[in-house]
């Protein structure tokens, strides 16, 4: 069942932690370690590091939270979209193909736009959590 005030928390925690995810995390982007070539890290499975395993996934569950476990699980999926979009507004440059986020299942574009495929299946799967009532 959906929860107001979590998906408030969630949003809100989304943006900060995108602009520190860009001022902070991800400074090669930024030519901050002109060295950097690629991925830093070998991925843990798939193409998903030790810092979105170990760091992410733990701080999105735990900042999600909502009593009921589908709007927390909602909460969950939607905050990892919510975060990776407005992480590219602070970059100040759209989705590009190629891109980390476009590696996970691809991307389409919508007109100039490119979107990550899991951004709308995420959005959907999170709608859903949030109108199941357990």
């Amino acid at each position: 069942m959906f929860d107001p005030a979590s998906f408030i928390r969630v949003v809100a925690f989304g943006v900060v932690y995108a602009g520190v995810e860009y001022r902070y995390v991800n400074r090669y982007e930024a030519e901050w370690t002109k060295t950097a070539q690629g991925f830093s890290e070998k991925p843990v499975f798939w193409v998903i590091s030790p810092y979105h395993f170990y760091l992410l996934l733990p701080l999105f569950v735990v900042v999600s939270y909502a009593p009921s476990l589908t709007a927390w699980a909602g909460n969950t999926l939607f905050l990892a979209v919510i975060e990776d979009a407005v992480y590219f507004m602070w970059r100040r440059r759209p989705v590009a193909k190629g891109d980390w986020t476009t590696t996970l299942m691809g991307s389409a574009k919508i007109g100039p736009i490119e979107v990550p495929l899991w951004w709308p299946l995420d959005t959907l799967v999170a709608a859903l959590l949030f109108w199941l009532p357990l």
